[in-house]
Parts: C-alpha cells; sequence; structure tokens
C-alpha cells in the first residue's frame, strides 16, 4: 500500500514540479548564505516557493503545454544546473550567480509541466527571487544617495542615546565617542549610510509587495499596513543600533562588529514573523476593537443607531 502510494505521488505532474522546484533551492540557499553570509538571500527564495505552494490547486487546472515549449524549458533546465554544477568548478565566481540560475530552473519547469498562461502564478516567486538578487547591487546605489543623510541619523541617534543614559560624544566625520563603563580607552565607532537600514527596508519591500499584491483587501487598508511596516522597521533599525551601544557601553564589547549582523537578522526575523502575524489577524484584532469600543466607549452615548453603525463597521 505504501509502495502504491509513492509510486502515485511520483507519478502526479503536480507533485513531481514541486519536488523539482524545491530540490535545487536547498543548494542555492546554502551556498548563498555559506559563500555570501546572506542570511535573506537564503531564505527568500524559500518564502517565494512557499507562495508557489500554496497555489497548488490553481497550477493542477492547466494542462500539459505543446512540445515546443516542453523543448524550450527542458532547455533552460540544462543550462542552469549546467551553469551552477559545471561551470562553477572552473570559474568560481559563477556561485554568486546561484539565484539567476534558479531563476531559469524555475522558468523552465513551468514550460516542462504547464500552458504558457501558467507563468503568470509564478510572477510572486520570480519577483522574489530577482528582488533577492538585486538587493546588494540596489542598496551599494541607494548608500551613495543617503550619504548625505547620515550626519542627521547620527544626531537622532546621538538624542536616543541620551535618553538611554549612555553618554556617547558626537565626533568628527559621523562617528560617536564612547566610553565604556568597565575600560579605561575610549572607542570611536563610524555610522556610515548602511546603518540607516537600507538593506533591511528593501528586503521588507520586496517581501511586502508580493504579499500585497497576493492579498485581496483593499487598495487603503494595503497602503496602510505598507506604510505602518516600513516605519516598523525603522524603528526595528533603530532598537538594533540603541541595542550595539548598549553592549559596548555597559560590556565593553570591543569587537562589538561581530554582533552587528546577527543582531539584525533576529531582530528583523522576529520584526517580519509579528509583523505578518498581526497583519494575518487583522480582521479578527478589527473585531475585538469594535466589541471593546461598543462596550466601553462614551462617544457611542446618545448617538442613533445609525451613526453607531457607521462608527462600528469603519475600516482602518
Amino acid at each position: 500500500m505504501k509502495v502504491h502510494t509513492l509510486a502515485s505521488f511520483w507519478r502526479s505532474r503536480i507533485n513531481l514540479f514541486y519536488v523539482l522546484a524545491f530540490a535545487p533551492l536547498v543548494v542555492f540557499g546554502f551556498g548563498s548564505f555559506v559563500a555570501w553570509g546572506n542570511i535573506f538571500g537564503a531564505l527568500i527564495p524559500f518564502y517565494g516557493f512557499l507562495l508557489l505552494l500554496l497555489k497548488k490547486d490553481k497550477l493542477s487546472v492547466f494542462r500539459a503545454p505543446a512540445e515546443l515549449y516542453r523543448f524550450v524549458g527542458l532547455v533552460l533546465l540544462v543550462a542552469s544546473l549546467f551553469v551552477y554544477y559545471a561551470v562553477v568548478h572552473f570559474y568560481p565566481s559563477v556561485s554568486f550567480y546561484g539565484l539567476a540560475n534558479y531563476l531559469l530552473h524555475i522558468l523552465g519547469l513551468f514550460l516542462i509541466f504547464f500552458e504558457v498562461r501558467a507563468l503568470k502564478e509564478s510572477f510572486t516567486t520570480i519577483f522574489l527571487i530577482v528582488g533577492t538578487a538585486s538587493i546588494a547591487f540596489i542598496g551599494k546605489w541607494m548608500e551613495v544617495f543617503l550619504e548625505p543623510a547620515v550626519p542627521f541619523f547620527v544626531q537622532f541617534m546621538g538624542f536616543i542615546l541620551k535618553m538611554l543614559g549612555i553618554p556617547a560624544t558626537i565626533g568628527y566625520a559621523s562617528t560617536f565617542i564612547l566610553k565604556p563603563l568597565n575600560s579605561s580607552s575610549d572607542l570611536i565607532i563610524g555610522v556610515v549610510a548602511g546603518c540607516i537600514g537600507i538593506y533591511s527596508f528593501l528586503t521588507f519591500a520586496i517581501i511586502i509587495i508580493v504579499t500585497m499584491l497576493e492579498d485581496s483587501g483593499s487598495p487603503k487598508t494595503k497602503l496602510l499596513w505598507s506604510v505602518a511596516g516600513i516605519l516598523g522597521t525603522f524603528i526595528v533599525n533603530l532598537i538594533r543600533v540603541s541595542l550595539i551601544f548598549v553592549v559596548i557601553y555597559y560590556f565593553g564589547y570591543e569587537n562589538w562588529s561581530d554582533i552587528h549582523t546577527p543582531l539584525g537578522y533576529v531582530l528583523f526575523l522576529a520584526w517580519l514573523a509579528f509583523f505578518f502575524l498581526v497583519y494575518a489577524k487583522r480582521q479578527a484584532i478589527q473585531n475585538r476593537v469594535q466589541v471593546f469600543c461598543r462596550k466601553n466607549s462614551p462617544v457611542l452615548v446618545g448617538h442613533t443607531p445609525k451613526i453607531v453603525k457607521k462608527y462600528l463597521t469603519t475600516r482602518v
């Protein structure tokens, strides 16, 4: 019975498609993390695959493609595997284009398994892959234009550190001079454009765009939540920078750069989980708020039923 079930699984066109789509993703994601230390470059494509997995019912209704499209898809599939697994041994720098190879892999699989019009269902996954691969390039480009904003960011961080009771002095060329409690020497900590949170902003922007494209909510709701998410991402970055100064000041941690990136990953992933959990439960939260307002808000007292109904059904 188990053998028959396993054989049926492999004979299923849709199941085979997902297995072949997922298998190289593990290799590309692992390579991206090990070679470049980019955890988002490894995780975001998995998020794209998850969105693709949620479309299983939609993809299952598409028929098999014509022979010509299968041939083109096979060429793309073989090309992507050849570049990554063969050429990389002679030109290691090719591994940098792992996600681009995976993009060809996905396109090839779609042409092999489904008719051409099914490609529109792959848009979100392809957008995530392309966006992830371009974060590094766009981020470097944005750093040049955001460099004039660094002194303002330093002034704002100086205010936050003062509120936290950390005596950090703003020095020359956007630097902080900080003397840890258990140290007799000062530490000079430089601030660059990347500290503003460019890369976390780009990562969140890519994810939120795809999420809103897939969501069926109203444009107003999507816009408000997107703005709230971007503001929240900026605040999380402020928390990250503040925590680095707290660690340096109270523990005299001279190798502060070692916690710079890991702390950012932890906080950003926690923020993503919190934001999308709240976003997914937004209707239930709104209903609870309406019930609370109905029971406790004095504004409703004396209003006509029509006005009360309008007050309670207003969407934010």
